[in-house]
C-alpha cells in the first residue's frame, strides 16, 4: 500500500475509533456481513464491528472495493 494512502487511512481509523457513531460515510452492512459496518476511503473498504458493550472496534477486513465483499 502506498506510505500516503496508509497515513491517510490510519488517520481515518483515528476518527472513527474516536467517534464511530457519528463518522460521515459509514454504512451498515446486509447478508453475510450483517451486524457489521463499512467504511469508503477511496477504493479501499473497511469493514469493522461496533461491540458497544466492550466500547471496540474490530477491523474485519481491509481491501479493494471489488474484492473486500467476497
Amino acid at each position: 500500500m502506498d506510505a500516503r494512502i496508509k497515513a491517510q487511512l490510519v488517520a481515518k481509523l483515528g476518527e472513527l475509533a474516536q467517534n464511530p457513531d457519528a463518522m460521515p460515510g459509514v454504512k451498515p452492512m446486509s447478508g453475510e456481513w450483517a451486524g457489521h459496518f463499512r467504511l469508503r476511503h477511496g477504493d479501499l473498504r473497511v469493514i469493522y464491528l461496533h461491540d458497544h458493550a466492550a466500547d471496540t472496534l474490530v477491523i474485519a477486513h481491509i481491501g479493494p472495493r471489488g474484492d473486500v465483499y467476497k
